[in-house]
């Protein structure tokens, strides 16, 4: 989490610099951190917009639903291949999160975990470990926790990944 901390400042300065499409789908997100919020919701805005940055889906990584919708997230998370849940009160960032878990194969592997970045570092800290192939709906986003964050194999990033730890290292 030291790392995402560290880059988080110039992350959003890249991300707040794009246009079009992202920016659309960032705006919300980054009006939450014009508020007074804790580490964690900096931490999940962050990495939802870094997500977004990549051109990945944030829904197929990180799975959210209010505590009513908790029958259909249990029916809809037996079919999902990996991915973070989070069950919250309403559907707003703000409320904190009664649950998250991670699901691999529709199985409930882990659960009661601290935040959605923990869930994510988390996820992504088994793919890794595991030896496991990054799913294809969510691969840039581990690429960049793989090798920009955690510095891990980083001489071989693909492009994509290249030019945004090019940037970051520019922004510095």
């Amino acid at each position: 989490m030291a790392q995402l901390d560290k880059y988080s400042t110039q992350l959003l300065k890249i991300i707040k610099k794009k246009e079009g499409a992202t920016k659309a789908k960032t705006t919300t997100i980054l009006e939450f951190l014009d508020q007074d919020v804790d580490a964690d919701l900096r931490r999940e805005c962050v990495l939802k917009s870094l997500i977004i940055y990549l051109g990945e889906c944030v829904e197929d990584l990180i799975k959210e639903y209010t505590m009513s919708e908790k029958d259909q997230a249990e029916h809809e998370l037996e079919s999902t291949t990996m991915a973070v849940f989070v069950l919250r009160e309403n559907s707003s960032l703000l409320q904190e999160p009664k649950e998250i878990g991670i699901i691999i194969n529709g199985v409930e592997v882990q659960n009661v975990l601290p935040s959605v970045a923990a869930g994510v570092v988390m996820l992504f800290g088994l793919c890794y470990a595991l030896n496991m192939e990054y799913p294809q709906g969510f691969r840039f986003t581990f690429q960049a926790l793989q090798k920009i964050l955690m510095e891990l194999g980083s001489n071989k990033m693909s492009s994509k990944i290249r030019k945004l730890n090019g940037e970051l290292h520019t922004a510095q």
